[in-house]
């Protein structure tokens, strides 16, 4: 860092400029903007005392090779302590769970500026990481593993960010089927995308004490939670001198539970709105979002990344209004350059509004790592794929040129280079166009790993099945059709009712469906690829054995 801008967006290049300006940037960041008064609570209860068990399964669960805190812990020194250090842990987390009330010194991280895409003299343009006492991420984790099923019981179907069993993949299915149908059915459709300005800094911790109420977690937690984040600072270095920043809001990045708080406070926030309440459906002037099947669909969440759905520009200018008001109240404010939206073909003329300002209409939008479009066209989406296959090449192409054994070699290549290239293709349609697409792609990156060119595959005659015999590398189309295969059995035996199996199994009601053949959709692998007399593949795909023994080997 060699200079960066003061508020008037003069560089500046002296040492204690720079650090002045860290400071007031940082320290601005983290102070509370917005009263949230305390919900009372009932008097806190004993809670039972954490066990040598949780401890032993929590730290199985550490990640190795992370930076350690300000303490120096690491969690591969965690893993070797043994049951002498599960008891030692065991006791002094009781403890502090008993008094609700952490040690001080766990109330301090250290913070490292990351360079993102743009200008770097702007410090908007660096992201914070936070490391925190891995100890204390380790008692976190302890609480949020008792915690978990309550507070995701809380969370409605809409929500998948860092919930057991959900995926960013359940939610990008569930749009894209979405897309899909209306495309389908010439119906109109209005899509917002919402970003919010440094969401996870920006909540405030009474609003989160509150909705951990709401949600209806014991006051004995809620009391540590509040200690917890009370108190709070973090340290910068950009030179010699640390430099001390109060934090006075926001969920503390890095500690295991701040996406679980996150979520609750939102969703808390979101009830306020009423979209997920029950509607009649004869009285239709206060429905929001578009209805499937008699449930109306109106969001999807991944922790702070947020979809509308509408079916005209009105109501999403309205929907996005409603919702920047509850989220002002707990702290959150959307970032109205970032903030976008699209719509169909079918849908009217009108423009999206937030407080007045026109939001940035878009014809496709990168939503949770996929390319969404109004028309599910994947070739941008390919050219992504493609761009992060080679860039996965470039990571490692050094380590295997150098390898002699082309086993290790292949299965090196194929950790890094397929799930990059297949990422979400488990959700696409099945056309010959996208497949050969993909296979191009792979053959010349095989081509790349066994050092040779196309030129000199030509004049050896060597085919495709030759490269693959040399590079002993995965059919790139088999995995594919495995990825498809197995989410597809997975999405129609969910009996939870989430977004995804809902919309697969959607079909729109008193629409009549134009003339012509339609475009190629998801299921449609299936129906051409499952085939067994007088059962639907649905049907098949509910009993899992009759579903493996039909799918790609």
């Amino acid at each position: 860092m060699t200079a960066l801008k003061d508020e008037n967006g003069q560089l500046k290049t002296s040492r204690n400029e720079m650090e002045r300006l860290t400071v007031d940037f940082y320290t601005k960041l983290f102070r509370s903007d917005v009263p949230v008064p305390r919900t009372p609570t009932p008097p806190p209860e004993d809670e039972p005392p954490i066990l040598p068990e949780e401890v032993k399964y929590a730290i199985r669960k550490l990640k190795v090779g992370t930076a350690a805190g300000p303490d120096n812990i690491s969690s591969e020194l965690l893993k070797a302590g043994g049951d002498s250090l599960y008891r030692l842990l065991a006791r002094h987390f009781s403890k502090y769970l008993s008094e609700a009330s952490i040690p001080e010194q766990w109330k301090t991280s250290k913070t490292i500026l990351i360079p993102k895409k743009g200008d770097l003299t702007d410090l908007n343009n660096f992201r914070p990481i936070s490391l925190l006492s891995v100890v204390y991420k380790l008692f976190t984790k302890v609480i949020v593993n008792r915690l978990e099923k309550q507070l995701d019981n809380f969370q409605p179907p809409s929500q998948a960010g860092f919930r057991r069993n959900y995926s960013c993949l359940d939610h990008i299915h569930a749009l894209t089927q979405v897309v899909e149908r209306h495309r389908e059915h010439q119906m109109p459709l209005a899509l917002a995308f919402v970003d919010y300005y440094k969401a996870f800094d920006s909540v405030e911790i009474n609003a989160v004490l509150n909705a951990l109420a709401s949600a209806g977690v014991a006051t004995k937690y809620v009391e540590l939670i509040a200690n917890s984040n009370e108190g709070t600072s973090t340290t910068i270095q950009l030179f010699d001198k640390k430099l001390s920043i109060p934090i006075r809001k926001g969920v503390r990045q890095g500690d295991t539970i701040s996406p679980k708080l996150f979520s609750t406070a939102l969703e808390d926030a979101m009830r306020q709105l009423g979209w997920d309440e029950e509607h009649d459906w004869e009285d239709s002037t206060d429905i929001r979002g578009i209805n499937i099947d008699g449930k109306v669909l109106t969001n999807l969440r991944f922790a702070d990344d947020i979809v509308l759905f509408s079916s005209s520009t009105t109501e999403l200018s309205s929907m996005l209004n409603d919702l920047d008001e509850v989220g002002k109240k707990i702290g959150l404010k959307m970032n109205v350059k970032k903030t976008q939206w699209m719509k169909n073909r079918f849908c009217d003329q009108g423009k999206v509004t937030l407080e007045g300002r026109d939001l940035q209409e878009v014809t496709s939008y990168i939503y949770l790592g996929r390319e969404v479009n109004m028309v599910n066209d994947l070739q941008a989406e390919i050219g992504r794929r493609k761009r992060a296959e080679w860039a996965a090449f470039n990571s490692i192409k050094e380590v295997t040129s150098q390898l002699k054994d082309p086993k290790l070699r292949a299965h090196i290549f194929e950790a890094s280079m397929i799930p990059a290239i297949s990422y979400g293709t488990e959700v696409w349609p099945d056309t010959k166009k996208n497949a050969t697409a993909l296979r191009t792609s792979y053959r010349a990156l095989e081509r790349a790993l066994i050092g040779t060119t196309r030129f000199e595959q030509w004049k050896k005659e060597q085919r495709s099945t030759d490269l693959r015999q040399l590079s002993q590398m995965r059919d790139l189309e088999e995995h594919i059709q495995r990825g498809k295969h197995r989410w597809g059995g997975h999405v129609i035996r969910r009996q939870d009712d989430r977004w995804s199996t809902r919309l697969t199994h959607w079909i729109p009601r008193n629409i009549k469906r134009p003339l012509g053949r339609p475009p190629t959709r998801w299921t449609d692998y299936f129906r051409k690829n499952i085939s067994q007399p007088g059962r639907h593949w649905m049907t098949v795909a509910q009993d899992r054995a009759a579903w493996r023994t039909c799918g790609p080997r």
